[in-house]
């Protein structure tokens, strides 16, 4: 019996991927966890959260609806602090690193020409891709779990003046968690499919910022509210766990499948295509 010299898991690639992300990784999380102070330090003053309301309500409904819509609201605590998990600089962090991680270690490996020299030493094309969905999702879960720890260090810090409900934030990070690692499995495939990083990079984004449009502008604009179930941010369903205080199973379930089918759609995409063309 021939026996394989290769290994169940490269650990060597891991390491080094990880290594090498994990800078990225730590920067993003702090801005992300400093965001949450920094809104919930606005937020737990009266006056502040007067002006703050005052400038919302000049904003264009497309940027109103972004934020929180008509939720935000004086004595609405729990509305008011979510402004920093839908804040633009945040979800802006989030898409930086959902595409350009997965693109970097496939799509860029592949472009610079260090993917063959990867797949010449003991490591199959299944495990560089194993490495890189592992990477990313677990990544972007991560970040999620990060901006709700943000969240808890400035409840601590700060006195709202009331108890804010952080067990209903958990399940909105949880939620979001789920939606986070479907966006890096959605970016994973393009990265598998694409020999150019520049090309996987730009149909990763443009389906985000599509996907992101439509939600957001569906509530508003009658022509394409028919469309808003089809985007991936409308299964962040954080009206149901703070106004109906109910777990969002169904939309975590949708999540789950989305992810499972993008992350085996990806790898079945990298396992049949040739690196080298």
């Amino acid at each position: 019996m021939i026996r394989s010299d290769r290994p169940a898991f490269p650990f060597p690639l891991f390491r080094f991927w990880l290594l090498r992300i994990l800078p990225v990784w730590f920067l993003t999380a702090a801005m992300i966890f400093l965001m949450q102070i920094a809104v919930c330090g606005i937020i737990h003053d009266n006056e502040n959260v007067k002006a703050l309301l005052g400038f919302i309500d000049l904003l264009p409904p497309i940027m109103k609806s972004a934020i929180g819509g008509e939720s935000l609201q004086v004595g609405n605590i729990s509305a008011l602090i979510a402004i920093g998990y839908n804040h633009p600089l945040v979800l802006t962090l989030y898409m930086l690193f959902a595409v350009g991680v997965p693109t970097g270690l496939l799509a860029g490996e592949v472009e610079g020409g260090r993917m063959e020299l990867m797949l010449s030493r003991a490591t199959t094309k299944t495990q560089v891709y194993v490495c890189a969905g592992i990477i990313t999702t677990v990544g972007m879960f991560g970040l999620v779990i990060v901006m709700f720890l943000g969240t808890v260090t400035a409840t601590a810090i700060y006195d709202f003046g009331e108890p804010v409900a952080l067990y209903r934030f958990f399940q909105i990070a949880l939620n979001a968690g789920l939606l986070a690692a479907t966006v890096g499995a959605i970016s994973l495939l393009c990265a598998a499919s694409f020999r150019r990083r520049g090309a996987a990079v730009c149909i990763a984004a443009g389906y985000l910022i599509v996907n992101y449009f439509i939600s957001v502008t569906a509530g508003w604009w009658p022509r394409i509210a028919c469309l808003k179930s089809v985007t991936i941010f409308h299964y962040a369903n954080g009206r149901k766990i703070f106004a109906q205080h109910l777990w969002p199973v169904r939309e975590m379930l949708i999540l789950l499948i989305v992810l499972a089918v993008a992350a085996a759609a990806g790898g079945i995409i990298w396992q049949k295509r040739d690196i080298a063309s």
